[in-house]
């Protein structure tokens, strides 16, 4: 038996190797992995990489590229690179905040839903509906009109129109693999509901979950973008990628870079994650199948 457990751990290992390399073979999403990562490692030592603080102010005003202001200076004498830097970290922290407590908030509900069904789950679903039926910059809206401006409610305001979609995911993958003989097979030797969801559902569901997590955190730069475009999120004088982005609008005619690089910056990592879920997707994909195959087989014996 001890030989058997073994053998199980063994494949199982193997075939999480097996969706590692089948992930490198994707160019596209191992190219933006590297740039989240690179572009991460830029906002987490903004204070070091900066050559000024994220609201001290310079002598020179709307100043051209130069070794002093790699990406030149704006209106009112800001260091658009340091800024740019100090914004990535703002926008990416903000964004994995909306999108923590969106997962941590749909996944309670979907296993609550899909595990006990019900009446609770007809409650829950179409809660759900409701919240689904606003669009998700009008829900944050609402929440910072309740809340005040900030980006911890705006993000709040986010979560909440993001946690439908986690709610119905977990949901529908807890439907199937509830019926599946294993976890039967759990309930039959006394194992309790808190042992069979810890131990045989959330690691059965973790996959769509994964590729639903980097989808959203690149929704969620593009929402905390226009969130702070229209003066609901981040305040000057901090700074994140948003708000960049309104202030250069100003000055697009006159000096289109103070737009156009912080407006990159959100289109690439937004491209980025969902490039790198496309990948996730496609790798957990072919794992599936091989695990399909390999129990077919086992059948047949």
């Amino acid at each position: 038996m001890h030989g058997s457990t073994r053998r199980c751990g063994s494949r199982e290992r193997g075939r999480d190797v097996n969706v590692w390399r089948r992930f490198r073979k994707q160019k596209i999403a191992v190219a933006g992995a590297v740039v989240i990562v690179v572009v991460t490692l830029a906002g987490i030592f903004a204070p070091f990489l900066a050559p000024h603080g994220v609201g001290e102010m310079t002598s020179e005003f709307m100043a051209t590229f130069s070794r002093k202001h790699y990406l030149g200076t704006d209106n009112t004498g800001f260091d658009l690179y340091s800024r740019l830097l100090f914004g990535i970290r703002t926008s990416l922290l903000a964004s994995l905040i909306a999108v923590g407590l969106a997962l941590t908030g749909g996944m309670l509900l979907g296993l609550l839903s899909g595990y006990i069904g019900g009446w609770l789950d007809t409650v829950l679903m179409r809660s759900t509906d409701a919240i689904m039926a606003l669009p998700g910059l009008l829900m944050a809206m609402a929440v910072v009109g309740v809340l005040g401006h900030g980006v911890v409610n705006a993000m709040i305001g986010l979560s909440v129109a993001f946690m439908p979609g986690f709610a119905r995911l977990v949901r529908g993958q807890v439907l199937a693999v509830k019926e599946e003989s294993f976890v039967e097979a759990a309930r039959v030797i006394g194992a309790g509901s808190p042992r069979i969801i810890r131990k045989h559902i959330l690691p059965n569901i973790a996959s769509p979950l994964i590729v639903q997590t980097f989808v959203s955190i690149g929704f969620a730069l593009l929402a905390e973008g226009a969130l702070a475009y229209i003066g609901l999120s981040v305040q000057p004088p901090d700074a994140s990628l948003g708000n960049l982005l309104q202030q250069g609008f100003q000055f697009i005619n006159q000096t289109p870079r103070l737009m156009l690089v912080p407006g990159a910056v959100i289109v690439l990592l937004s491209l980025s994650f969902n490039a790198v879920a496309d990948g996730i997707r496609d790798a957990m994909a072919n794992k599936e199948r091989i695990i399909e195959a390999e129990l077919a087989v086992g059948a047949q014996a």
